[in-house]
């Protein structure tokens, strides 16, 4: 029995170890043949090791070669043929060699900036390390690679996966007009099928515009420039791809306008009378070649608001124009007009498409877009969709961090890889980045905001951004794990984010950001100070304009300070407290407020301040000559207790000399004083008085009359 055991055993080891061996040689010969196919499809050697693995974990991927026919060497040459077109962020986490230092790009000890505040020219050694596809063979930056073409099985779910996280998903479009009112598109259609129509319209990928409008303008809310609908001078007007921003979000929302302009002088008319069809009111003559924003059709009418280019753009006057008068060539459904003004975010996704459709028919991946190297374009190495160097790769980790939450990473895919002659053996190699994790604002005051954020192990360092202006910033670079941002506005609100980096022959490879976290400083309000009066306090205090409201607070000797009111007005900068205490102390204190995202940020606090309220002043009814040398005044009693009244008259306005005073029971409210002079001025006021003893106390005086005797 032992013995056909021990046999049995042996039997089962070796079928075990036989069907291990079986599996891993019919692995290795499964990845020897997709490598025997890559390399029949034209992809060199170099290509197939990263190819096949990412064949092994995605089988359903499909990867094609496009066949440039360029030498190496000459397509970055290309690309560079225009140092200004390739340009990349100058900052602390680039090696200087990643600058352009030629005499065109470098002048007196500083690289030209080319745009904005720190986009200089990248060097050759950038522009080939970003150009080189070998370097992004992997799951994250694979995906610039993508055809862009539209495929039968992209679905509405699959577009709603990329577009969760943002306003976008499973919503129905809403957005603001050009007057700024408040609408839906209709009760049916929602983001996700304004993409898959234009998708389907245009040819183009639905994930893959998708992808670019959250690369571009995806966020919690609908808060970034071309997204927003209330950015001036281009109130109502949409760009949710981007197109033409090539200085920033306000240059895309001037392409989707349309550039309406005057034709040649014009008159600007601010009133439209509908019975007539006629445009009148006040006149503005406009000169030939001014901008205009399209408001509205009134008949042969546009309603238009003028607009100023110069250092920005700048808003101008509202009213009526002709038609007739306008130049309207990049207006309307026309090969130049693309459907603008796109004044809805459904004109802008569904033309948008179709724009980016034809213009970049042979730019049918996210890299060439970027690096034009399509023989078979009438614009090799131009007419590119962006100069950021670093463009495609970013958006290829945002395409791929949005497909993975998504869960639709195995589905078919097509990658076009193009292949150039002549490519060096040597690539710079990966580094993967761990994603900072952890982050979190620890303090704040009026200027500042301390963050802090857990390790990353092995790096080197820590990219911090501010978002604002419309836009994410470079603050610094540090290598410990927390830093305090200085220089922000007073009661303003900032997003965060971090990214570590590992340097690796003096090229910095980074993760993916942090998850964004939103804090605002503290800010202060200023000149909070306190007026007495009879029976009240008038509390005042400076405008604070990023405040939403305020909120007052008044001392309880049984409980301290307590609410008073909260104000919900930011613009309001005074209040009155009544029915108080006469001659009495009170203690106030203040703060401000805003409301962002449904939280609250308040300011400190003011420092206490003390006001006393006054006693209680006599109404002074009326003083009047009747008789020669008389004068007869009367007023109303005092509604609290008193012993009498003090009447005092003098012909000089502030009582500084010739006056007498006259004391009258508390039982009256009326005088007739005797004057020394008559056809003169007087003066005349009352106040009341409570005797305690031989000690009189008196209330406020009343309003003064000035009355001429007789």
């Amino acid at each position: 029995m032992k013995k056909f055991l021990s046999v049995f055993l042996s039997a089962v080891l070796i079928i075990g170890t036989f069907t291990a061996f079986s599996d891993s040689f019919t692995e290795t010969a499964l990845a020897a043949d997709y490598a025997a196919t890559l390399k029949s499809k034209g992809f060199p050697e170099s290509y197939i090791k990263a190819l096949t693995e990412l064949h092994k974990k995605y089988p359903n991927w499909i990867f094609e070669p496009l066949k440039t026919g360029i030498k190496w060497s000459s397509a970055v040459k290309g690309e560079r043929s225009s140092h200004s077109k390739q340009l990349i962020e100058k900052s602390s986490y680039y090696d200087e060699s990643m600058y352009c230092s030629c005499s065109s790009c470098y002048k007196n000890g500083k690289y030209v900036i080319q745009e904005g505040s720190n986009w200089v020219s990248a060097s050759e050694k950038a522009v080939a390390y970003y150009m080189d596809p070998r370097n992004w063979l992997d799951e994250k930056n694979i995906f610039q690679f993508e055809s862009t073409s539209y495929d039968g099985t992209q679905t509405t779910a699959g577009v709603e996966a990329i577009l969760d996280g943002t306003w976008m998903h499973n919503s129905l479009i809403s957005y603001k007009t050009t007057s700024g009112a408040s609408k839906q598109y209709d009760t049916k259609t929602k983001y996700s099928d304004a993409i898959m129509t234009a998708a389907n319209d245009s040819g183009m990928s639905a994930y893959y515009l998708a992808s670019k409008i959250r690369q571009e303008n995806g966020g919690t809310t609908a808060s970034a420039t071309a997204v927003k609908g209330t950015v001036s001078p281009f109130q109502g007007m949409y760009n949710y791809y981007n197109i033409g921003a090539y200085t920033g979000a306000m240059d895309g929302l001037a392409w989707a306008a349309g550039f309406l302009k005057t034709n040649s002088t014009a008159t600007l008319y601010s009133e439209y009378d509908k019975a007539t069809a006629t445009a009148k009111g006040a006149k503005t003559t406009l000169s030939s070649g001014q901008y205009l924003t399209w408001m509205g059709n009134y008949g042969s009418y546009y309603r238009v608001r003028l607009y100023y280019e110069g250092n920005g753009y700048t808003e101008g006057k509202n009213g009526y124009i002709l038609k007739s008068n306008c130049r309207t060539t990049y207006i309307g459904n026309t090969s130049t007009g693309w459907g603008r003004p796109w004044t809805n975010p459904y004109k802008s996704i569904y033309y948008g498409a179709k724009y980016i459709a034809q213009n970049y028919k042979d730019q049918n991946s996210g890299y060439l877009q970027k690096f034009n190297v399509n023989p078979n374009s009438d614009y090799l190495y131009s007419h590119e969709y962006m100069a950021n160097v670093s463009a495609a790769v970013s958006e290829s980790q945002t395409t791929y961090a949005a497909y993975k939450k998504a869960n639709i990473l195995s589905v078919t895919k097509k990658f076009v890889i193009p292949v150039f002659n002549n490519m060096p053996n040597d690539t710079v190699p990966d580094i993967s980045v761990n994603k900072i994790s952890g982050l979190k604002a620890t303090g704040c005051d009026s200027v500042s905001v301390t963050i802090e954020w857990d390790k990353v192990s092995g790096a080197d360092g820590y990219n911090v951004q501010v978002y604002r202006g419309g836009k994410w910033t470079d603050y610094s670079t540090v290598t410990a794990n927390s830093l305090r941002i200085t220089g922000l506005g007073s009661l303003c609100i900032y997003k965060f984010r971090v990214r570590a980096f590992i340097n690796n022959a003096g090229i910095k490879s980074y993760g993916s950001y942090s998850s964004e976290i939103t804090k605002a400083t503290r800010g202060k309000i200023t000149g909070f100070k306190g007026t007495g009066a009879n029976n009240s306090v008038t509390l005042t205090w400076d405008k604070n304009k990023k405040a939403t409201g305020y909120r007052i607070y008044k001392y309880s000797p049984s409980k301290g300070y307590v609410l008073y009111k909260e104000i919900k007005s930011g613009s309001t900068t005074s209040i009155t407290i009544s029915n108080l205490k006469g001659n009495t102390n009170y203690k106030f204190k203040m703060y401000g407020f805003r409301d962002y995202g449904g939280s609250r940020y308040t300011t400190f606090s003011t420092s206490e301040i003390t006001v006393k309220t006054k006693n209680n002043a006599v109404t002074l009814n009326s003083a009047k000559s009747n008789a020669t040398k008389k004068i007869t005044v009367k007023w109303s009693k005092l509604p609290v207790s008193c012993s009498g009244y003090q009447v005092m008259w003098s012909t000089t306005s502030n009582f500084s000399k010739n006056f007498l005073t006259v004391n009258v029971s508390n039982k009256s409210a009326s005088k007739t004083l005797t004057t020394a002079q008559s056809n003169k001025y007087y003066y005349v006021k009352v106040r009341a008085y409570k005797t305690s003893g031989s000690k009189k106390t008196y209330y406020s005086w009343s309003k003064t009359i000035k009355v001429k005797v007789k």
